[in-house]
């Protein structure tokens, strides 16, 4: 079964019409869930027919893996947003904060949608984004881990840079996909964590 769009849209038409399908999918499982999530529902939603969708998404999954793109997409535009905010910032725990909280955002900003879209994470066979992801995220922190270098002199922040956000991720989804969701909870333990693994390897 193939994951990626049937075709990528070039013109203005076009995109317009493949981010309307995007659009529609994210207000619905938004709204109602994943199981009110179907094709059928997404064409209406989005006011175009089945077979305009079909044009860009063979199958139902297809378009999930493009909504786990998008939310990747805007997850790390906000990550790289916060970094450049807190460039000045002097102690690592605000920091560490900072991205925490960056890296959370797509839960406060609509939960049940963040939360169906890691749980279809799991499902699918989209490890590739998930790798993609998680190595442009880490380029982000390892260029503020390696203003803390000499609080944390045993951290390598390029291998550190490839485990913090996989730890902050596996953090926040045991805590923000639970009901109702804990999203402080979340935040404080995966602070708690990475700090302690930064703080227990610069030892």
């Amino acid at each position: 079964m193939s994951l990626g769009p049937r075709k990528t849209p070039k013109q203005g038409r076009a995109r317009a019409t493949y981010d309307a399908i995007l659009e529609a999918a994210a207000h619905i499982i938004a709204g109602q869930g994943l199981a009110a999530f179907n094709t059928n529902a997404v064409a209406e939603r989005a006011g175009v027919s089945i077979g305009s969708l079909y044009q860009y998404f063979p199958n139902k999954d297809s378009l999930m893996a493009a909504l786990i793109q998008r939310q990747q997409e805007a997850q790390l535009a906000t990550l790289q947003a916060a970094a450049e905010m807190i460039g000045s910032e002097k102690t690592l725990e605000k920091v560490v904060r900072s991205l925490v909280r960056a890296a959370m955002q797509h839960h406060r900003e609509n939960d049940l949608l963040a939360s169906a879209i890691d749980h279809e994470e799991a499902r699918l066979p989209v490890d590739a984004l998930l790798s993609s992801y998680l190595e442009k995220a880490g380029a982000v922190v390892e260029v503020m881990l390696e203003r803390f270098q000499h609080e944390i002199p045993s951290i390598m922040p390029k291998v550190a840079a490839r485990t913090l956000p996989a730890l902050v991720r596996s953090v926040t989804d045991a805590w923000a996909n639970l009901r109702p969701p804990q999203l402080e909870k979340a935040e404080e333990e995966a602070v708690r964590a990475v700090l302690g693994y930064l703080r227990i390897g610069g030892e």
